[in-house]
């Protein structure tokens, strides 16, 4: 995909119907080893060829066909495995976000309630990949043509494709401001960090934090906008589509080290959240 934009306009000259700001998307390459914007929001999809992300004096694994959102001046460096990586990056200005009513997005919190070592990752089944990529293709060839009103559709396409995501993004301002709330939800996050390979339960994460899973539940809706339990599985998610790109374990033991009691339960629980056996996963 070649770098499209929508620029804005000299002062005095834009209409009502005309869409102020900027969008361009650009087809990910090695060049992208450093990525930093200071005006505008970025998203990346990491297709495949990315085998390292760092940021913040972090280095975190990448996984295959990921999201990832970069607030204005929020600087990444991408480390490849391969000399054609795959996927690219969105990028759209502050304008664009604030007068699409796009602010009521939970993505723009997406790195309010993230650990150190975090950032707002989302991965995608490849189906949902795959649709992701065609949004952004479409954005692409719309701006290369010359139908009328081209912006709008454009930005149509972009604000479809952050529902997508949006709908992904399992964080969101609490409404409450219980600050102790904030506190419960990043002791959780960290326990399930420190103990997924063990404890699968809500009820093992609360008698931890010594508090009812009723409590903890409520909690973690308030501040996430999910269930405790979808925090659960959504990172054994994570970790089961790492371990089968970038391991050389098999499956059963990517199971058991995981820590379900049987590997037909790993599967039964990827195949429900990935719509693919973990074989055909690792065989992508």
């Amino acid at each position: 995909m070649n770098t499209l934009a929508i620029k804005e306009k000299p002062a005095g000259m834009a209409k009502a119907t005309d869409l102020p700001g900027f969008i361009c998307v650009q087809k990910l390459d090695r060049r992208h080893s450093q990525i930093k914007d200071p005006e505008n929001f970025q998203i990346l999809w990491l297709e495949s060829g990315v085998k390292m992300i760092e940021f913040d004096f972090e280095k975190l694994e990448s996984f295959p066909f990921s999201i990832l959102f970069l607030h204005p001046g929020k600087e990444v460096k991408l480390h490849f495995n391969c000399f054609q990586p795959k996927g690219w990056i969105l990028k759209f200005s502050k304008v664009i976000f604030q007068q699409q009513s796009l602010n009521g997005f939970q993505i723009q919190h997406a790195n309010l309630f993230l650990s150190p070592g975090e950032l707002p990752c989302i991965v995608l089944s490849p189906k949902i990949g795959d649709r992701i990529n065609s949004i952004a293709e479409m954005i692409a060839e719309m701006m290369q043509s010359s139908i009328p009103n081209k912006e709008l559709a454009t930005t149509s396409l972009l604000k479809t494709l952050l529902v997508y995501c949006d709908s992904k993004c399992n964080l969101r301002v609490s409404t409450s401001g219980n600050n102790h709330y904030l506190d419960v939800v990043s002791r959780f996050k960290h326990l399930v960090s420190q103990n997924l390979e063990k404890y699968h339960q809500v009820a093992d994460y609360a008698q931890m934090l010594h508090l009812s899973p009723k409590y903890l539940n409520h909690a973690v809706k308030e501040v996430m906008g999910v269930t405790a339990k979808y925090v659960i599985s959504e990172q054994l998610l994570i970790r089961s589509c790492r371990d089968l790109k970038f391991s050389n374990l098999s499956i059963k033991l990517i199971a058991i080290e995981l820590g379900f009691s049987e590997p037909e339960h790993f599967s039964n629980f990827f195949k429900k959240n990935m719509g693919c056996s973990p074989l055909a996963y690792r065989q992508q």
